[in-house]
């Protein structure tokens, strides 16, 4: 048998005070009223009752039980001629008495019961949200891998088929460009041609990347100097914001394990992300925090922000808002961080801009 917890918010304290004010008033009607009007001490014998299963609804079986207590001990006075005397038979007055007992005892056993019966039907329906939410969250993480997988299939194959003839062409391209002046126009043509052939190899090697990640050699890297090195690239690069970074890391704390150039890479892509959006005149700033066994590295800007639609297809494959992107450089950054054990988040700056975090295994760790 377990006691309720007892609830102390200043509403519970005026129901049962309100309790207290009904024993008082009932009592008062018993001891005021002449002894012969037998009829009204029956009724306010049983008035007594009101009081003892409210009490047990508030508090349970305790809460009843001690009001039966007390119904009793104010009526006991009356009933034994001790402060009047209440004209029924001294058998029936026993007996109500242990009905008090009895119904404060038995209603707050049953509100106890419904009680832990209600708890338990929330702890599960609790339980059984957090399964679906889970269930919901790993239906969409298989849905997502199945259409990485996909994407990968289809971008190897295409590279594949693509490339060669590419190759060719630019090849071709490069050699009639050598016997046509290039202020001519089909000198300028055959610029144009061999530097758009240069551009789609590109976008295939970004493709093959995506498509078979090549597993990079794991060692000890120092964050803060990945990032000293990549602003200092974009700094050269124009119509971008300004880029700052923590200048080094505290005592070798922001050494982390990975591919030094797949880490680059992911740095370079988020930072030059981030300062395309911010734009010229925007600013750009990157910080680092340990925890726990992983390192964060949080990439702010004063840019526009996302829109609901890019946070929603966050390194999803070809997705882009940028004219002339590929949509590949966060879904390669999210697949080479989640190789390595970290992972890529973002959102919205409640001041303004975003904020994209980069999980990464710390090499003290590993």
């Amino acid at each position: 048998m377990t006691r309720q917890p007892t609830d102390r918010s200043p509403g519970l304290l005026w129901r049962y005070a309100a309790v207290g004010a009904m024993v008082v008033v009932i009592s008062v009607l018993h001891y005021t009223t002449a002894m012969h009007i037998q009829q009204a001490h029956g009724i306010y014998r049983r008035l007594y009752y009101f009081p003892i299963i409210f009490a047990a609804f508030l508090g349970g079986w305790w809460a009843g039980l001690g009001t039966a207590v007390v119904v009793c001990a104010a009526y006991a006075p009356h009933a034994f001629g001790l402060l009047g005397r209440d004209p029924a038979p001294t058998l029936e007055k026993l007996l109500e008495m242990v009905l008090y007992l009895a119904v404060g005892m038995v209603t707050g056993l049953l509100v106890s019961r419904e009680t832990a019966t209600r708890r338990s039907l929330q702890r599960t329906a609790a339980g059984l949200q957090q399964a679906l939410d889970e269930k919901a969250r790993m239906e969409g993480e298989l849905v997502r891998t199945a259409r990485l997988a996909a994407v990968g299939r289809l971008s190897a194959g295409l590279a594949h088929e693509i490339r060669n003839p590419l190759a060719s062409i630019k090849g071709a391209a490069e050699v009639l460009a050598d016997d046509i002046p290039p202020d001519e126009p089909k000198g300028r043509l055959l610029q144009v041609l061999v530097a758009e052939a240069k551009r789609l190899n590109t976008v295939l090697t970004r493709f093959l990347a995506f498509a078979r990640p090549q597993a990079g050699r794991r060692e000890s890297v120092d964050l803060a100097a990945e990032l000293v090195q990549v602003a200092e690239l974009l700094r050269h690069e124009a119509d971008l914001a300004a880029v700052s970074v923590p200048a080094a890391a505290p005592a070798g704390a922001w050494r982390i394990l990975g591919d030094p150039e797949q880490l680059r890479q992911v740095l370079l892509n988020v930072l030059r992300n981030g300062a395309q959006a911010a734009g010229p005149g925007g600013h750009v700033a990157a910080s680092c925090e340990v925890a726990g066994p992983h390192l964060l590295c949080r990439i702010e800007d004063d840019g526009p922000g996302f829109t609901a639609e890019a946070l929603e297809n966050l390194a999803t494959p070809f997705f882009t808002t940028k004219a002339g992107g590929s949509g590949l450089g966060l879904a390669i950054c999210q697949r080479i961080l989640e190789d390595l054990g970290g992972a890529l988040s973002a959102e919205n700056r409640p001041q303004g801009g975003a904020r994209v975090t980069l999980v990464f295994p710390r090499a003290e760790e590993a």
